[in-house]
């Protein structure tokens, strides 16, 4: 398995606990981690579980995360990794900024403590929804605090 792919779990993982997977997600999530070679008991049984069980998916969900060795990470640094995959994306042009503004908002910028390297894309967000007519040139604005909140943070 590539450097590349053990990171892309990890991320999985780190949305997850940021609250970005919906538990009937987890199945399908269990099936693709069977294909990609991890392998665990709880994860082979979670992978068929019924999808209408919340709490027994989020129990069989720790027991993978126990067995995969993939422990919940701290909060500020699985949401600043998070930030950066984000940024680094609209910057990339995968992910719109508006969209990719209005993740970092609402899932880390509060959690991180409002940190203020991140306010030009919280201004920029803001803008976005009161300027409609300006949002050719927010969307470029955006894209560029992204690139250079990445060098500086």
């Amino acid at each position: 398995m590539s450097a590349e792919e053990i990171e892309s779990v990890r991320l999985l993982f780190l949305r997850d606990q940021v609250g970005l997977i919906p538990p009937e997600q987890y199945s399908e999530i269990a099936a693709d981690l069977l294909v990609d070679g991890y392998d665990s008991p709880a994860l082979r049984e979670w992978a068929g579980y019924p999808r209408n069980d919340p709490q027994g998916t989020h129990d069989l969900w720790s027991q993978v995360r126990d067995e995969l060795d993939k422990p919940f990470e701290d909060d500020g640094l699985a949401r600043r990794m998070l930030v950066r995959r984000w940024l680094q994306q609209i910057v990339d042009g995968i992910l719109d900024p508006y969209t990719g503004a209005d993740l970092i908002l609402g899932l880390a910028w509060f959690a991180l403590g409002r940190p203020a390297v991140l306010n030009p894309l919280v201004a920029g967000r803001d803008d976005w929804e009161e300027l409609p007519e300006r949002r050719d040139m927010l969307q470029r604005e955006l894209r560029n605090d992204a690139r250079a909140i990445l060098e500086s943070w």
